[in-house]
């Protein structure tokens, strides 16, 4: 009935009616299995090398917010402290926590250190089921930052390269080549991380099918346990909006890309778990997140799915209380602005503990 409705109302293609279904049967068990007394933790790290021509998210550049970084980690672990005597006092459970950003690894592997050692001494992570951090860009990835990660309790990391072509890294602004993305992931699984994520776009500028296609391949041959295949969504505020982009590169067939990393990956035995799109996507596609067995990204599905509530702190995060049983959800909002959030902290705190009251 569910593929009828969509087909016949909605012009679900066959091949889509099946990718969706597909996702629903991997994540569909891990849903069932989630305590509606936890929540998940949001810890955001707003600082970026450099920033891609494509992103919208609000970041700053490690060298233009070099001097605010000291402030904005002492505030951090402020609010940490403040939010972990709030989950003790409402008796909270943390059902997964993720840092992301911006790219987390942009500050020192020192700094890195003092946020997640505060985390640890406040909130109890001993029980989560995924602990997550976007370690991202090559070259922000050294291995004394993989150490703090592993040391610190991060079960999974991302390792995101966007594509392994050379050419396509220069023209979308990021100051790593594809072997020093390799070289990073070999890294991280010497120091024994057993669950990293990669990403890829389809659709970056100057990437024909065929450089897609070599992405696809090498991210296959390295096999990490995830591989989230995003298309290229031309958002307000990216520079490939601002400057628009070459009508060649909005003309060639994203869709044949999409259509190739997913019969490649589910060849070699990955199974699509989330998938969810945006606005303004080339060829109206979808980002899906591809897993092998066992390894689905767990906070990519809460987050996705609206099933658990989160907390979150840092500039620009987003904390929300999920009401299940009324078929709601709430939002509270952290400044954008850096010297903003310094500013207003206390009345931050008290906004989320209200949100959770």
């Amino acid at each position: 009935q569910a593929f009828k409705a969509l087909k016949n109302k909605y012009m679900v293609s066959d091949r889509r009616l099946e990718l969706a279904y597909m996702t629903a049967v991997n994540q569909m068990p891990l849903l069932k299995q989630i305590d509606s007394d936890t929540v998940s933790l949001y810890v955001s790290i707003p600082f970026c090398p450099s920033r891609c021509s494509y992103c919208s998210f609000v970041s700053h550049s490690i060298e233009s917010a070099r001097k605010l970084i000291p402030d904005y980690i002492r505030f951090l672990c402020c609010e940490i402290e403040i939010l972990g005597k709030i989950i003790r006092d409402l008796n909270l459970k943390i059902d997964t926590v993720y840092f992301g950003g911006g790219t987390p690894t942009s500050v020192e592997a020192s700094q890195l250190d003092i946020i997640m050692k505060t985390l640890s001494e406040n909130i109890d992570v001993s029980k989560v089921r995924e602990y997550n951090v976007e370690a991202g860009r090559a070259d922000t990835i050294t291995i004394d930052k993989l150490k703090v990660i592993k040391e610190n309790g991060a079960t999974r990391i991302s390792v995101n390269p966007q594509t392994l072509n050379d050419e396509v890294l220069k023209i979308i602004g990021r100051r790593h080549t594809a072997e020093d993305t390799i070289n990073a992931f070999y890294s991280a699984r010497s120091l024994g991380f057993d669950n990293i994520n990669m990403d890829l776009i389809a659709g970056l500028p100057g990437e024909s099918e065929k450089e897609f296609r070599h992405s696809v391949d090498c991210a296959a041959e390295l096999r990490p346990e995830n591989i989230t295949v995003h298309t290229l969504a031309l958002k307000k505020g990216s520079v490939l909006k601002e400057r628009g982009m070459d009508k060649s590169d909005r003309e060639k067939s994203v869709a044949a890309m999409v259509d190739y990393a997913r019969n490649r990956l589910c060849s070699e035995g990955y199974k699509p778990y989330y998938l969810y799109r945006q606005k303004y996507m080339s060829e109206n596609l979808e980002n899906v997140g591809y897993c092998l067995d066992g390894k689905q990204g767990l906070y990519n599905i809460d987050i996705m799915e609206e099933t658990t509530s989160i907390l979150a702190c840092g500039s620009n995060a987003i904390s929300k209380r999920v009401f299940s049983s009324q078929n709601r959800i709430e939002r509270f909002a952290n400044p954008k602005d850096i010297p903003t959030y310094i500013d207003k902290i206390e009345r931050l705190v008290d906004g989320k503990e209200n949100l959770f009251l």
